[in-house]
């Protein structure tokens, strides 16, 4: 599920790159039809973003503010599941180059959550919703995240489905692991599963896309889970691209239905307009806490990954603001 918001955040993105780009000559313009999504209306004021006086100065000072964004996909069977958010990403957008930079911040990263304490991160939604997810990240971080966008399991798979499936290359020793989630999402929705017959570059559908997301018994564990994820949106972003302006009435009728944001139509649909125009063909990305800056410890007999907040601060810092991409290392 997880990775599929990632899809919609590759859309958001390209608002900001309409701000950098003006009018080119292969513009793809549209105007958006009604569609229904659910809409979360935060409080805005800084103090309840938890945005620091330091942020905003941050944010003043600089001639090219990056615009970040929050990325949730909540792990939930049904709607009446509060859920942990088991996708957390911040997607930042340069606004003049319209460079796109993706960072997994890793759910289990023992944060301080308002209210509640010291707890893994991917908690904060479930105790708070988004206001509170959003606050978590900002405070813990110290970033100006002000809206989001979010899925779970089933509005997820709806979304690849709707743009045609995703292209991922599946090793075979990640194979029976993703018939396993796939089959474990059809007794929920009671709709029988069709499973992934062998490796290799495949067209996942919604639910396989998602199952893919899901695994973490290969690999290193949840960093790699998170590579998954990235790699899934990448998928999506390329589908985009390569689907060009037929796109939009899906998404207007399949995707936005799907979708709990806290961005309007007329932002969703500029973003999804900026993708098709951006110039831009890779999408950077990382993930943090970085392997050397954490561990993983038990607290009172429940395992955490544990890391020095302001380290892991500055270098999502130097990821989104000034730097290349920082080593991920991913052990296999």
């Amino acid at each position: 599920m997880r990775t599929i918001v990632l899809s919609l955040f590759c859309v958001a993105l390209g608002f900001f790159q309409l701000k950098a780009q003006d009018s080119t000559a292969n513009r793809v313009d549209f105007m958006a039809p009604p569609a229904t999504k659910k809409v979360v209306q935060l409080n805005r004021s800084d103090a309840a973003l938890g945005i620091s006086a330091k942020a905003i100065a941050r944010q003043k000072s600089s001639q090219n503010p990056s615009v970040n964004i929050a990325l949730f996909a909540v792990d939930r069977r049904t709607e009446a599941e509060a859920g942990n958010s088991d996708v957390v990403m911040v997607i930042s957008i340069d606004q003049l180059s319209g460079k796109i930079k993706m960072s997994s911040i890793m759910r289990d990263t023992y944060v301080n959550i308002e209210g509640s304490g010291m707890n893994k991160l991917n908690a904060a939604f479930a105790i708070g919703g988004p206001q509170l997810a959003i606050k978590t990240l900002n405070q813990n971080f110290d970033l100006d995240i002000r809206d989001y966008m979010n899925v779970d399991f089933y509005s997820a798979a709806k979304i690849v489905d709707a743009l045609g499936g995703v292209q991922i290359p599946v090793k075979t020793e990640e194979l029976p692991y993703l018939n396993n989630y796939l089959n474990e999402l059809s007794i929920y929705d009671k709709v029988p599963a069709i499973p992934l017959m062998q490796a290799g570059l495949q067209l996942l559908t919604g639910k396989q896309a998602v199952a893919y997301t899901r695994i973490r018994a290969v690999g290193h564990g949840d960093a790699q889970r998170t590579e998954r994820q990235r790699l899934v949106l990448i998928a999506i972003f390329n589908q985009l691209k390569m689907k060009g302006k037929e796109i939009f009435p899906v998404f207007a009728t399949e995707v936005l239905p799907n979708l709990e944001t806290s961005m309007n139509n007329f932002t969703l649909f500029s973003f999804a307009g900026s993708i098709l125009n951006s110039k831009n063909k890779t999408i950077a990305q990382a993930r943090f806490p970085l392997d050397k800056d954490s561990k993983g410890t038990r607290i009172n007999n429940i395992w955490y990954l544990t890391t020095d907040l302001k380290t892991t601060s500055n270098a999502i810092h130097q990821f989104i603001y000034k730097l290349p991409v920082p080593h991920t290392s991913t052990k296999n």
